[in-house]
C-alpha cells in the first residue's frame, strides 16, 4: 500500500492548528479560565464516553477475532513497554513529583484517539479504524486506571490506590462499548447518530481547550525545557521504532494491518488527555499543555516518517 506521505502531514497539521487556534482566543480574551474547566467537564463526561461507546460500534464476528485478539495482546505489550521506559528514564529528569507525573503520563498515553483515528482512517480505511478501536480500547483501561492514578496521586489524601476513582466515565462507556460490540447490538439511528456527532466534537474540543491552557505560559520555556526534548524524542521516535523492530524480529505470523496500526498509533504524541486531566485533576496543566504542544508540532515531521519506515 503506497501512502502519500503529504496526506498524513496535512492530518497532523489539522490537528496542531486547533490547538493553535484555542491559543489565539484565550491570547484575545475571547474565552476566560471558566470556560476551559466546563469545557473539560464536558469532554471528559460527555463527548470522550460518546466517541469510546462509538469506537466500538460494529458488529461482532469471528472472521476478525484473529486480528482483534493480535491487536489487544501487541497493545498490552506496547504498554508494558511504555509503562517500563517511564519507571526507567522519568527519575533522572525531575525531583519534583507533579513534573514526574506530566512526564511519566507523556510517554505512557499517546494521542492514539483524538489524532490516531484520523490518520488511521487515511492511511487503512474503515477496516484499520475498527483495529483501532482496539488498540484504544486498551488505552482507555489503562487511561482511566493508571493515568488517573499518575495524575491524581501527588494531590490525593489517601494512601496507595484510590479505588473510587476507577469508577469513572471512561470506565463505564468501555463497559458499554464492549457490550454493544460483543452481542453486535444496532444501537437506534437517533441514538448512534447522536454518538457519533459528540465523538467528533471530542477532538476540535480538546484541542482548543489544550491551546488555551497553554496560552497560559510562555512559549520561549517550552523550547528551552530539555527534559521535555528527551520525553519528546522518546514519546515520537524511539518508542514507535522499537515497536516496529520488535514486531518485525518476532516469530509471529500476523498481518502487516496489525503491525502498521501497532505501531502508528505508539508514534502519536502525547494525549490531549494529559492536559485535560492535569487541569481536572489540580495537576501541573501549565507543563502538561506544553508537552501536548511540543509533541504535537514535532509529530507533523515524525508520523510521516514513521509511517514510511513501516
Amino acid at each position: 500500500m503506497k501512502i502519500n506521505f503529504w496526506t498524513v502531514f496535512n492530518q497532523t497539521l489539522i490537528l496542531f492548528l486547533l490547538l493553535l487556534a484555542g491559543f489565539i482566543i484565550k491570547r484575545l480574551k475571547i474565552v476566560d479560565d471558566h470556560l476551559n474547566k466546563n469545557l473539560t467537564n464536558i469532554i471528559i463526561y460527555l463527548t470522550l464516553p460518546a466517541l469510546i461507546i462509538n469506537s466500538m460500534n460494529y458488529d461482532f464476528s469471528f472472521e476478525r477475532l484473529s486480528k482483534l485478539a493480535n491487536v489487544f495482546i501487541i497493545t498490552l505489550g506496547i504498554y508494558l513497554l511504555m509503562i517500563l521506559v517511564s519507571y526507567l528514564l522519568v527519575p533522572f529528569l525531575s525531583k519534583e513529583q507533579s513534573e514526574k507525573d506530566i512526564y511519566q503520563f507523556i510517554l505512557i498515553f499517546s494521542n492514539a484517539g483524538f489524532m490516531g483515528y484520523p490518520i488511521v482512517n487515511v492511511i487503512y480505511g474503515s477496516e484499520g479504524v475498527f483495529l483501532a478501536a482496539i488498540y484504544n480500547l486498551v488505552f482507555n483501561i489503562m487511561l482511566w486506571t493508571l493515568g488517573v492514578m499518575i495524575m491524581s496521586r501527588s494531590h490525593s489524601k489517601e494512601e496507595g490506590i484510590n479505588f473510587s476513582q476507577l469508577i469513572n466515565p471512561g470506565i463505564i462507556s468501555i463497559a458499554i462499548g464492549l457490550f454493544i460490540f460483543i452481542f453486535s447490538i444496532k444501537l437506534p439511528t437517533a441514538i448512534s447518530d447522536t454518538l457519533e456527532i459528540l465523538g467528533h466534537s471530542t477532538t476540535p474540543l480538546s484541542m482548543l481547550v489544550v491551546g488555551s491552557i497553554l496560552a497560559q505560559v510562555k512559549l520561549t520555556e517550552i523550547f528551552y525545557n530539555w527534559r521535555l526534548w528527551i520525553i519528546t524524542i522518546v514519546r515520537l521516535v524511539i518508542l514507535p521504532v522499537i515497536v516496529l523492530v520488535m514486531l518485525k524480529i518476532l516469530p509471529w505470523d500476523f498481518d502487516i494491518l496489525v503491525l502498521g496500526i501497532s505501531v502508528i498509533l505508539t508514534a502519536m504524541p502525547a494525549a490531549a488527555n494529559t492536559a485535560i486531566f492535569a487541569s481536572e485533576f489540580d495537576g501541573d496543566a501549565a507543563l502538561a499543555s506544553e508537552g501536548v504542544f511540543l509533541t504535537t508540532l514535532i509529530s507533523i515531521l515524525t508520523i510521516p516518517l514513521i509511517v514510511y519506515l513501516i
